[in-house]
């Protein structure tokens, strides 16, 4: 079992055991490409959905005041 300090936790010095596992696969493949474009896509409909809500709101605030 590992043991953790302050700046381990932190993120101010590496755990040793995260040392061992540099080793990080940088190609591109059809999993990683699947995963950016999942939250690109649900961050673009995100957007709308806020912009869908404000014009709904500003809307509600004109009706309120015409009646």
């Amino acid at each position: 079992m590992a043991k953790f300090d302050i700046m381990t936790v932190l993120g101010l010095r590496k755990d040793k055991l995260e040392n061992l596992s540099e080793e990080v696969d940088t190609r591109v493949n059809v999993h990683t490409l699947y995963k950016h474009r999942w939250v690109w896509y649900h961050m673009i409909l995100c957007i709308q959905m806020i912009l869908t809500n404000i014009l709904l709101v500003a809307i509600l605030f004109v009706l309120a005041i015409k009646l």
